[in-house]
């Protein structure tokens, strides 16, 4: 979710730039036609970008439409948007009869300010970021910042068996706090599905707890993870102390554990196959 904040913020550089070039080298009026174009331009890949889950992910969107309104095409759907935006600018510019050349200059001042505003953004991001000890655990604080050990429980599956977290040491592990009457988490199940399923079990794993507590109807929830064919291990808060000690108060809350117990991130809001597939992919 950062990558893209972090996008968003050097976009608005970008803007930002492009104006004060464009008020430099150019006429007042063919300036703002070109900034008014830069803009739409973007707008327009946006949508590309937000709709093309629907071109690259079209059986998720079958089994969850509500993925249009939480998710976006990730990267590949990114890569369709710059392309569309790109495409956009240079006919609408044409027709505007402006010059190649401008229009070629005005793309490259933008790209560049955009390329160079998230690389200092995420240098400054990175230098405030905490040092993680892989080393061990021994000596390691527990709590729920990066870096510290996650605090140890054992719940029951819907089955009735018990699943401690410490005994899943040597794994990584997505622990995802939701509930059935919550709209992002019912986004959110098809893609941690998908992922749970190509993933190596021995390796990974997914620890989806529910708010049982938080439930209308508590029996509603072996139904519920049925009618979606859930894979993955669903636990049951039954007494609202593990989602209090873990401080899920919006949901879906996740925490990313590596392999040695430690937190290594904290994920407020849902999350798609691709984000899931890049926070294990950078943790050990």
């Amino acid at each position: 979710m950062m990558k893209w904040i972090v996008l968003g913020i050097a976009v608005l550089i970008g803007f930002i730039f492009l104006k004060l070039w464009l008020l430099s080298s150019q006429k007042k009026e063919s300036g703002k036609q070109l900034f008014d174009l830069a803009l739409n331009s973007v707008f327009w890949g946006f949508l590309i970008w937000k709709c093309s889950l629907l071109l690259l992910e079209p059986k998720l969107i079958i089994e969850s439409p509500m993925s249009l309104l939480y998710f976006t095409g990730g990267t590949k759907g990114l890569i369709l948007g710059t392309l569309g935006a790109l495409l956009y600018f240079f006919f609408k510019a044409r027709k505007f009869k402006i010059t190649n050349f401008m229009i070629l200059q005005s793309a490259v001042v933008f790209a560049f300010a955009v390329m160079s505003g998230y690389f200092l953004v995420n240098l400054f991001l990175n230098n405030d970021k905490p040092k993680v000890n892989t080393a061990g655990t021994q000596t390691v604080e527990t709590g729920l910042q990066e870096g510290n050990k996650a605090p140890d429980f054992q719940l029951k599956t819907l089955d009735g068996a018990d699943v401690k977290l410490s005994d899943l040491r040597g794994k990584k592990i997505i622990l995802n706090f939701w509930a059935t009457w919550c709209p992002p988490c019912k986004a959110e199940i098809p893609h941690m599905q998908d992922f749970y399923v190509s993933r190596d079990k021995t390796k990974v794993e997914i620890l989806a707890i529910n708010l049982t507590t938080s439930e209308k109807n508590p029996g509603n929830v072996k139904k519920f993870v049925k009618d979606r064919n859930v894979a993955f291990p669903v636990l049951l808060d039954q007494d609202g102390d593990i989602s209090a000690q873990y401080q899920a108060i919006t949901i879906p809350t996740s925490y990313l554990i590596d392999s040695l117990g430690i937190v290594r991130k904290k994920i407020v809001g849902p999350m798609d196959k691709d984000m899931m597939n890049q926070l294990i992919k950078n943790v050990d």
